[in-house]
C-alpha cells in the first residue's frame, strides 16, 4: 500500500513538472510576407519565417530536442455561396537539430543543409528564412477575374521525444509552437 502511494506520488510529479513545459507562443515564431507569385509558370507561394524572440527555441535547443518546421499551403477558388473549390496543395519542412556541445544548430531543408553557431542563431534563421517558397502547380489553373485563397498552416513539433514519455502522457503537446492558420485572399 505504501509503495502504491509513492508510485503514484512520483507520477502525479513527473507529469505536474513535464506540464510546466511550456509551448512557445506563436508570436515567437511566426510568418510574415505570406504572397503570391507566377514563377516560370508555376504558381508559387512565398512567404519568410522570423524568429521574433529567441528565448523559447533556444531553450529547447539548449535542451537536446530536435525539431520539425511545417508549413502547408492549400490553394483554393473562391466561390460566393459555396464551399471553396480545392485546387492544390504543397508544403515546406525544415528540421532543426541542435548540438549543445558543439553550441550549434543544424538546419536541413530541401535548399541543403546548414550549420548556424548558438550565439547567431536568430540573425542567421531569420536571413536563411527569408525567401522560402512553395511551388503549388501550373498557373493555368488561375483564371483571370477570379478570386482564390491561400490557407497556410504553419507549427514547430519536437520529433525526438521517446515514445516512452510520449505515450503514457498523450495529452501533452510537445509542440515548440502550436499549430498557426493564416489565410490570404487575392484576385486575378
Amino acid at each position: 500500500m505504501q509503495l502504491n502511494r509513492i508510485f503514484i506520488t512520483f507520477w502525479c510529479l513527473f507529469a505536474l513538472a513535464v506540464c510546466q513545459a511550456r509551448p512557445a507562443s506563436a508570436n515567437s515564431i511566426s510568418i510574415t510576407d505570406l504572397g503570391v507569385d507566377n514563377v516560370a509558370g508555376q504558381v508559387s507561394v512565398g512567404f519568410s519565417i522570423v524568429v521574433n524572440d529567441m528565448g523559447p527555441l533556444m531553450e529547447a535547443l539548449k535542451n537536446g530536442g530536435d525539431y520539425e518546421v511545417r508549413c502547408t499551403s492549400r490553394l483554393y477558388y473562391r466561390r460566393a455561396g459555396f464551399w471553396n473549390s480545392f485546387l492544390s496543395e504543397a508544403g515546406y519542412t525544415c528540421v532543426i537539430s541542435s548540438k549543445p556541445i558543439a553550441r550549434e544548430c543544424l538546419v536541413v531543408d530541401d535548399r541543403g543543409t546548414h550549420t548556424f553557431p548558438f550565439q547567431s542563431l536568430q540573425d542567421q534563421l531569420n536571413r536563411f528564412w527569408s525567401q522560402v517558397s512553395i511551388p503549388m502547380g501550373s498557373w493555368d489553373m488561375i483564371k483571370r477575374g477570379s478570386a482564390y485563397r491561400v490557407v497556410m498552416t504553419f507549427k514547430v513539433t519536437r520529433t525526438n521525444m521517446p515514445a516512452w514519455v510520449s505515450k503514457p502522457l498523450f495529452f501533452v503537446s510537445w509542440d515548440l509552437v502550436p499549430e498557426v492558420v493564416y489565410e490570404f485572399d487575392f484576385d486575378f
